[in-house]
């Protein structure tokens, strides 16, 4: 397992994207490129060694946290007050900036991250801090992964197309 710590995040896919005039292809818009730019030169001049751990054509899981600088980012402060937010959480979708914290890591490992089969996205805030922290595992020397080992254990516990709280091991298709 390694790590990598990123004292920045990744811009939103709104922000950091664009749709070509005319084809509608998605496009790095110049802060999507200096972002992506920045960061896997960040990867490459801190952590050489460690990227000496990426190899091609093996299968990776990666944990990615994306901790904001401010609990306000996250949480909604009028929540619960009259007429205050319906939610007692922000609309900010993690997923959303994992494609470009992806291309940049792609561009300094030099792995496409068609090789990311399994990930765990975690939000968190620290007062001040602002930052990408990835963990990743190599899934053919490390099989026991703590993704792959919960995935294992949620599989027991639920398997494939079970319905949960029906009688009897009822599976979806079954009669």
């Amino acid at each position: 397992m390694i790590h990598i710590h990123v004292p920045s995040l990744p811009l939103s896919i709104n922000a950091a994207y664009a749709k070509k005039r005319g084809s509608g292809a998605r496009i790095l818009t110049e802060k999507g490129k200096r972002y992506k730019t920045e960061t896997s030169s960040f990867i490459a001049r801190q952590y050489p060694v460690v990227l000496k751990f990426f190899k091609p054509d093996v299968p990776y899981v990666l944990v990615v946290e994306f901790t904001f600088p401010h609990r306000e980012d996250l949480y909604c402060g009028t929540w619960g007050e009259p007429k205050g937010a319906e939610s007692r959480y922000k609309s900010l979708d993690v997923g959303n900036r994992l494609k470009l914290f992806e291309d940049a890591l792609a561009a300094a490992t030099g792995v496409d991250d068609k090789h990311n089969f399994a990930m765990l996205l975690n939000k968190t805030w620290a007062d001040g801090v602002e930052a990408t922290d990835v963990w990743v595992w190599n899934r053919e020397e490390e099989p026991r992964n703590p993704i792959d080992e919960l995935l294992q254990r949620l599989r027991q516990a639920q398997p494939h197309g079970a319905v949960p709280g029906l009688p009897g091991g009822w599976v979806q298709g079954s009669s």
